[in-house]
């Protein structure tokens, strides 16, 4: 039986020897913090000078640093795939950071375009309200909208206005791009 500890070596291996993000178990945080607990109260119960107390000690040592480690080789690999946009399976612990990868990839973009327009770009992200105009890069079953209205379903290329909340998650999943009207210029 591997152990939790036997198992966090092994990722940090896999993850350090790979260029590409490596699969993890979804419960694999749970379990970490659940075994760090159990080190933990187990150091608590011991004589603080014995050898099983600083045994436990140096595990609980390595393990949180090679945890730590790990998790900022995952993270530089997100943010590395949320900025190219590119598929990857995540569990449910780092999800919402791609997420958040993606979206300041996204206003990253949006900066590129207003400067390539000669346009100022904005100080902070805008919170928009309404609709936002997107083309569908992926076929997309129906939905129904923050505004409890049914959209869709959508083949890709088709395009579509969409309440901004629904918009900006297809955004941040690949699934759609936003398309952006610059302001006629009065001649």
């Amino acid at each position: 039986m591997t152990t939790v500890y036997d198992e966090t070596i092994e990722a940090w291996r896999r993850e350090f020897h790979s260029s590409e993000l490596q699969n993890l178990r979804p419960d694999y945080y749970k379990d970490v913090a659940g075994h760090i607990r159990r080190l933990k109260e187990a150091q608590r119960n011991l004589d603080q000078k014995s050898l099983k107390a600083s045994i436990l000690e140096d595990e609980l040592e390595r393990l949180q640093q090679l945890v730590q480690q790990l998790l900022e080789k995952r993270m530089e690999k997100i943010a590395g795939v949320a900025s190219l946009r590119l598929p990857v399976s995540v569990g449910p612990v780092e999800k919402w950071v791609l997420d958040e990868y993606t979206t300041i990839a996204h206003h990253l973009d949006r900066i590129r375009e207003d400067l390539a327009r000669g346009l100022e770009p904005p100080l902070s992200p805008e919170k928009k309200k309404g609709a936002i105009l997107v083309r569908f890069v992926k076929d997309v079953p129906s939905i129904i909208g923050v505004d409890l209205k049914a959209h869709g379903p959508f083949l890709k290329e088709d395009i579509a206005s969409l309440p901004w909340e629904n918009a900006e998650s297809l955004i941040r999943q690949g699934t759609a791009v936003e398309i952006r009207v610059s302001p006629q210029e009065n001649g």
